[in-house]
């Protein structure tokens, strides 16, 4: 899997002109190129309840996996490390000052099987969704009420609680399926991650969506910024969700 530093790093956040764009975008229904939020936040707010902020039941036994796989990915992105057949090769250790992500760079092992260092990690790290949360909290798309996580509208139009970001990435997994949209590969890697958390559902309404979403998802080499080298990572991720997440 290629390495794509130049437009592949989450962007600096800021909060106001983020919260004009993302009006823009959901008033529309229009989908957007470019994740403006890390791999592992996405599929994160996709597997939150609309309600009361808690993980979906259909979702909660294998979230971390897609979480940690996504991390991997995302660094992989980010030019931090490569994965060649399966296998992490680390390239830099320099902290990218996102701290989930930097929880999973600090701990890979080189030359560690990915599937491997996915179950690892799942064993051996902790607090992997209050990292989440409070990147998520600090940029104002959620907030803490006693125990309970909450969506923040970004007007007084916009109260629905699902209305705002993660409606976004909803419309453009959408946009994807359904349009053929040529999206940034970030876009493409939480498609295929949604499909391994179970939360497809949460994006695609009817049976048939959902049914041409999941023959997206058996041939992630037509998605948007998907190589070869990548589509076998998918893949090998996929399989080791169905074989052994399933049961």
């Amino acid at each position: 899997m290629s390495s794509k530093k130049a437009d592949s790093t989450p962007e600096p956040f800021d909060i106001d002109q983020l919260k004009a764009s993302v009006r823009k975008s959901v008033e529309l229904e229009e989908p957007i190129h470019e994740l403006r939020l890390s791999i592992p936040e996405g599929l994160y707010l996709l597997a939150l309840g609309d309600v009361e902020g808690q993980l979906l039941k259909k979702s909660e036994k294998v979230i971390d996996y897609g979480l940690i796989a996504g991390g991997i990915l995302q660094l992989s992105l980010m030019g931090s490390i490569s994965l060649k057949k399966g296998f992490i090769k680390i390239i830099s250790t320099k902290q990218t000052g996102h701290i989930f992500l930097d929880k999973v760079l600090k701990n890979l092992t080189e030359g560690g099987g990915l599937i491997e260092e996915i179950l690892r990690l799942k064993n051996e790290l902790k607090k992997l969704h209050d990292d989440l949360e409070e990147l998520l909290i600090g940029r104002g798309i959620l907030k803490r009420e006693e125990n309970t996580l909450l969506w923040i509208p970004l007007s007084e139009r916009m109260e629905n609680v699902n209305y705002a970001y993660e409606k976004e990435i909803r419309n453009t997994l959408r946009a994807l399926v359904l349009r053929g949209f040529k999206n940034d590969v970030s876009f493409s890697i939480l498609f295929s991650l949604t499909h391994d958390c179970h939360l497809l559902s949460e994006v695609f309404g009817s049976t048939s969506e959902i049914a041409d979403a999941k023959n997206w998802v058996k041939n992630p080499i037509k998605l948007a910024g998907v190589d070869e080298d990548l589509a076998k990572t998918l893949g090998l991720i996929s399989h080791f969700f169905i074989e052994k997440l399933s049961k």
